[in-house]
């Protein structure tokens, strides 16, 4: 059902909003945390460190995903928000057949390449190692297509205020993976082939679970083939709002490979561990990606509103929310870390880093709840440049810090993770100058001249 954020109490409706992405967000850990565990217990911690290190990868195609739904959706909700429903309607065709396209074409290139990725970009040394990866991204990638699918049904459903939706879908993914790797790794013992056939047939169930839903639930959005078309003044729309949030979240993710080359250079012990860091890390972010999200969509309709005043209040009340969630998470992360580690069927020295990670990370963590949010405000008033400059600064220093505490300062594996701080804390203060700067105001589309063709 569509929301109406431009009325109403603003701290209720970024809860209630959020409410459902968190638990989607969950879900979704959770059959991410179910591929290791299975992976860990029932194959091998290598199997485990070649499941893990592909993720940063995985993640840099699905920013494209992310990124072009995301800046497609502001555009709609400003439509939304404006009540300018001809437009809205054509702007979701058109982001409709261009994440089609792009998915398709990224599906074929990464099942294509996986074996020179793993050798060459992320390159894996350990000869088992990497031949794990290999069969894992290579049939990964060609699910490709179903989340690009997904994530634009996703994108359009939250532009109106309906994000109880993608939480039914990924119900449906989490327990369809969460069967089909059981039954894949454990009864056929088909070892990371299973895991990654599991995840695609589950993302395939969750892209048409999306377009059904979207289909019967929304007649605006309800297209038949023949209606799919693609507008050239919506698309540059679309693509002027997604380019920067496409690139901030490639930066992230490229960063993250980068890491990644980093940490396995301490071979399979540290790579397990920070698979193990990793999963945990994503659940404490949880409900700062839930509350970044309704952000973008509350400040995108109340910018095509015209209710600066609203927002100011929004951002304030997500601000102390993520704040108190995310403490809440990090203090039983820090207290049980030995126990969550010790699900992944790790031990001895993997444990040992696998703790040292997760309590760190814990004491950090709420550094992030504070910035993050800007993020959603600056995306749905039509700056995302400012989001993307905000995650450069924090994923570069980041990187740049690890590699300089381990190969000039000396100071080991755990740079990996501890150099987070450094980032976190320069993202914090550029978004409060850009913020009270009063830059990201007046940015929006919904208002702006032209035909739709």
């Amino acid at each position: 059902m569509a929301l109406d954020m431009t009325k109403g109490r603003e701290w209720k409706h970024l809860l209630l909003f959020s409410l459902p992405l968190m638990a989607g967000q969950l879900l979704q850990q959770l059959y991410n945390t179910v591929d290791g565990v299975v992976v860990g217990n029932y194959i091998n911690s290598g199997a485990l460190a070649a499941v893990g290190g592909c993720m940063p990868l995985a993640m840099a195609f699905l920013a494209l995903a992310g990124g072009m739904s995301n800046g497609s959706g502001v555009v709609i909700a400003q439509y939304f928000g404006a009540g300018k429903k001809p437009e809205m309607r054509k702007a979701a065709s058109t982001a409709l057949v261009m994440l089609f396209f792009l998915g398709l074409l990224l599906t074929v290139a990464g099942a294509a390449s996986s074996k020179f990725i793993m050798t060459y970009v992320l390159s894996i040394s350990e000869k088992d190692i990497r031949e794990y990866a290999t069969v894992y991204f290579a049939i990964y990638s060609s699910g490709l297509i179903f989340q690009f699918i997904y994530n634009c049904v996703a994108g359009i459903l939250r532009s109106v205020g309906d994000s109880r939706a993608t939480l039914y879908f990924l119900c449906v993914s989490t327990a369809v993976n969460i069967v089909l790797d059981l039954v894949f790794v454990i009864i056929f013992h088909w070892g990371v082939a299973g895991t990654a056939v599991a995840t695609v047939l589950a993302q395939a169930a969750c892209s048409a679970a999306s377009v059904l839903y979207m289909f019967k639930r929304y007649p605006d959005f309800r297209f038949r083939l023949s209606e799919l078309k693609f507008y050239g003044l919506m698309a540059r729309q679309c693509v002027r709002m997604g380019i920067p949030t496409t690139i901030q979240q490639l930066v992230v993710s490229c960063g993250h490979v980068v890491l990644q080359r980093l940490v396995n250079t301490f071979g399979s012990v540290t790579m397990a561990a920070y698979t193990v860091g990793s999963r945990f890390d994503h659940y404490m972010s949880v409900p700062c990606m839930g509350i970044t999200s309704a952000m973008t969509s509350f400040t995108g309709q109340n910018t095509g509103a015209g209710r600066p005043d609203r927002i100011k209040k929004g951002i304030s009340a997500a601000l102390i929310l993520n704040f108190t969630l995310v403490t809440v998470l990090c203090i039983i992360l820090y207290i049980f870390a030995r126990q969550c580690a010790a699900l992944f069927g790790v031990e001895g020295e993997t444990m040992t880093q696998s703790v040292e990670y997760l309590r760190f990370i814990t004491i950090i963590y709420p550094l992030f709840s504070l910035y993050i949010p800007f993020s959603g405000l600056f995306n749905g008033a039509g700056n995302p440049v400012a989001s993307m400059v905000s995650s450069f600064m924090a994923l570069s220093l980041k990187v740049a810090g690890a590699y300089v505490m381990v190969y000039v300062l000396g100071m080991g594996y755990a740079s990996c993770w501890q150099s987070n701080i450094i980032g976190w804390v320069a993202a914090l203060v550029y978004v409060l100058i850009h913020y009270f700067r009063g830059r990201w105001k007046n940015r929006g589309v919904a208002g702006q001249p032209g035909e739709c063709a």
